[in-house]
Protein backbone atom coordinates (compact mmCIF):
# COMPACT_ATOMS: atom_id res chain seq x y z
CA UNK A 1 0.00 0.00 0.00
CA UNK A 2 2.83 2.51 0.60
CA UNK A 3 4.00 1.85 -2.98
CA UNK A 4 1.03 2.39 -4.34
CA UNK A 5 0.56 5.79 -1.97
CA UNK A 6 4.00 6.98 -2.58
CA UNK A 7 3.27 6.11 -6.68
CA UNK A 8 0.02 8.43 -6.49
CA UNK A 9 1.98 11.64 -4.78
CA UNK A 10 4.76 10.95 -7.02
CA UNK A 11 2.38 11.10 -10.02
CA UNK A 12 2.50 7.72 -11.68
CA UNK A 13 0.64 4.48 -10.81
CA UNK A 14 1.81 1.17 -9.49
CA UNK A 15 1.46 -1.22 -12.68
CA UNK A 16 -0.12 -4.71 -12.45
CA UNK A 17 -1.60 -6.61 -15.09
CA UNK A 18 -2.91 -10.48 -14.53
CA UNK A 19 -3.98 -13.01 -17.10
CA UNK A 20 -6.42 -15.52 -16.88
CA UNK A 21 -6.62 -17.88 -19.03
CA UNK A 22 -9.61 -20.79 -19.10
CA UNK A 23 -7.44 -23.26 -17.56
CA UNK A 24 -6.28 -21.04 -14.62
CA UNK A 25 -7.45 -23.17 -11.39
CA UNK A 26 -10.25 -20.83 -9.29
CA UNK A 27 -9.87 -18.08 -12.11
CA UNK A 28 -11.93 -19.48 -14.78
CA UNK A 29 -15.65 -21.17 -14.65
CA UNK A 30 -18.19 -21.96 -17.17
CA UNK A 31 -21.25 -24.56 -17.09
CA UNK A 32 -21.54 -27.72 -18.42
CA UNK A 33 -22.72 -26.78 -22.15
CA UNK A 34 -19.03 -25.04 -22.82
CA UNK A 35 -16.73 -27.85 -24.18
CA UNK A 36 -13.30 -27.79 -24.31
CA UNK A 37 -11.30 -27.78 -27.43
CA UNK A 38 -7.39 -28.02 -28.78
CA UNK A 39 -8.96 -27.49 -32.88
CA UNK A 40 -6.95 -24.17 -33.57
CA UNK A 41 -3.41 -23.53 -33.30
CA UNK A 42 -4.33 -20.15 -32.45
CA UNK A 43 -5.28 -20.79 -29.16
CA UNK A 44 -3.94 -19.31 -25.53
CA UNK A 45 -2.35 -21.81 -23.56
CA UNK A 46 -3.04 -25.57 -24.27
CA UNK A 47 -7.01 -25.32 -25.02
CA UNK A 48 -10.03 -23.08 -24.88
CA UNK A 49 -14.14 -23.15 -24.57
CA UNK A 50 -17.02 -23.01 -27.08
CA UNK A 51 -20.25 -23.39 -26.92
CA UNK A 52 -23.52 -22.40 -29.25
CA UNK A 53 -25.01 -19.34 -29.14
CA UNK A 54 -28.73 -19.07 -27.34
CA UNK A 55 -30.91 -16.77 -26.34
CA UNK A 56 -29.84 -16.82 -22.70
CA UNK A 57 -26.71 -15.60 -20.83
CA UNK A 58 -24.78 -18.88 -19.38
CA UNK A 59 -21.74 -16.78 -19.29
CA UNK A 60 -17.77 -17.80 -18.80
CA UNK A 61 -16.54 -15.94 -16.16
CA UNK A 62 -12.97 -14.49 -15.82
CA UNK A 63 -12.31 -13.50 -12.03
CA UNK A 64 -9.51 -11.32 -11.06
CA UNK A 65 -8.63 -10.16 -7.77
CA UNK A 66 -8.08 -6.58 -8.70
CA UNK A 67 -5.78 -4.75 -6.34
CA UNK A 68 -7.56 -1.14 -6.73
CA UNK A 69 -10.28 0.73 -7.90
CA UNK A 70 -9.17 2.37 -11.19
CA UNK A 71 -8.78 2.51 -14.74
CA UNK A 72 -7.84 -1.40 -16.28
CA UNK A 73 -7.39 -2.15 -19.94
CA UNK A 74 -9.61 -5.24 -20.86
CA UNK A 75 -7.70 -7.24 -23.35
CA UNK A 76 -9.24 -10.62 -24.97
CA UNK A 77 -7.60 -13.93 -26.76
CA UNK A 78 -9.58 -16.05 -28.99
CA UNK A 79 -8.83 -18.02 -31.87
CA UNK A 80 -9.80 -16.74 -35.55
CA UNK A 81 -11.91 -19.33 -37.90
CA UNK A 82 -14.95 -18.82 -39.92
CA UNK A 83 -17.19 -20.91 -38.26
CA UNK A 84 -17.03 -19.18 -35.07
CA UNK A 85 -19.52 -16.36 -33.90
CA UNK A 86 -19.47 -12.74 -35.28
CA UNK A 87 -20.74 -11.03 -32.39
CA UNK A 88 -19.42 -12.13 -29.37
CA UNK A 89 -21.06 -10.59 -26.37
CA UNK A 90 -18.35 -10.06 -23.72
CA UNK A 91 -19.40 -8.46 -20.29
CA UNK A 92 -16.93 -6.03 -17.89
CA UNK A 93 -18.29 -5.94 -14.63
CA UNK A 94 -17.37 -1.63 -13.95
CA UNK A 95 -17.71 0.00 -11.07
CA UNK A 96 -21.05 1.89 -12.17
CA UNK A 97 -22.34 -1.63 -13.94
CA UNK A 98 -21.50 -4.24 -16.89
CA UNK A 99 -20.67 -2.72 -20.00
CA UNK A 100 -20.92 -5.05 -23.05
CA UNK A 101 -18.57 -5.48 -26.16
CA UNK A 102 -19.49 -7.33 -29.07
CA UNK A 103 -16.75 -8.72 -31.30
CA UNK A 104 -16.31 -10.69 -34.47
CA UNK A 105 -14.29 -13.82 -33.41
CA UNK A 106 -13.89 -14.99 -37.44
CA UNK A 107 -11.07 -12.58 -37.65
CA UNK A 108 -8.56 -11.15 -35.54
CA UNK A 109 -7.86 -13.74 -33.59
CA UNK A 110 -4.87 -15.76 -32.32
CA UNK A 111 -3.41 -12.48 -30.37
CA UNK A 112 -4.41 -9.93 -27.68
CA UNK A 113 -7.51 -7.50 -29.01
CA UNK A 114 -8.62 -4.50 -26.90
CA UNK A 115 -12.02 -4.57 -25.73
CA UNK A 116 -11.56 -0.96 -24.18
CA UNK A 117 -10.87 0.55 -21.19
CA UNK A 118 -12.88 0.29 -17.86
CA UNK A 119 -13.27 2.08 -14.71
CA UNK A 120 -12.98 -1.69 -11.93
CA UNK A 121 -13.72 -1.41 -8.73
CA UNK A 122 -10.73 -3.46 -6.35
CA UNK A 123 -11.40 -6.80 -5.29
CA UNK A 124 -11.31 -10.47 -5.81
CA UNK A 125 -14.47 -10.89 -8.42
CA UNK A 126 -15.56 -12.11 -11.19
CA UNK A 127 -14.71 -9.30 -13.38
CA UNK A 128 -14.94 -10.50 -17.34
CA UNK A 129 -17.44 -13.03 -19.31
CA UNK A 130 -17.82 -14.21 -22.41
CA UNK A 131 -21.83 -14.43 -22.91
CA UNK A 132 -23.55 -17.22 -24.98
CA UNK A 133 -26.58 -14.64 -25.74
CA UNK A 134 -25.60 -13.37 -29.49
CA UNK A 135 -27.79 -13.16 -32.70
CA UNK A 136 -25.24 -14.77 -34.43
CA UNK A 137 -24.24 -17.88 -35.99
CA UNK A 138 -21.14 -19.60 -35.03
CA UNK A 139 -19.33 -21.09 -32.11
CA UNK A 140 -19.06 -18.54 -28.94
CA UNK A 141 -15.12 -18.93 -27.92
CA UNK A 142 -13.54 -18.60 -24.37
CA UNK A 143 -9.93 -18.57 -24.27
CA UNK A 144 -8.37 -16.35 -22.15
CA UNK A 145 -8.76 -11.98 -21.08
CA UNK A 146 -5.80 -10.02 -19.37
CA UNK A 147 -6.40 -6.62 -17.94
CA UNK A 148 -3.87 -3.96 -17.21
CA UNK A 149 -3.75 -0.86 -14.88
CA UNK A 150 -3.64 2.16 -17.23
Amino acid sequence: MRADVAAKVAGGSTAWSSNVDNTTSGRFTAGANWGVSTFSTQRYGADYRYADPVAASDPAWYRFNVPATGNYRVDAWWPTNSGYNSATPYIVATTTGNSTVYVDQRVTGGQWRVLGTFTLPAGDANRVAVSRWSNATGLVIADAVRLTRV
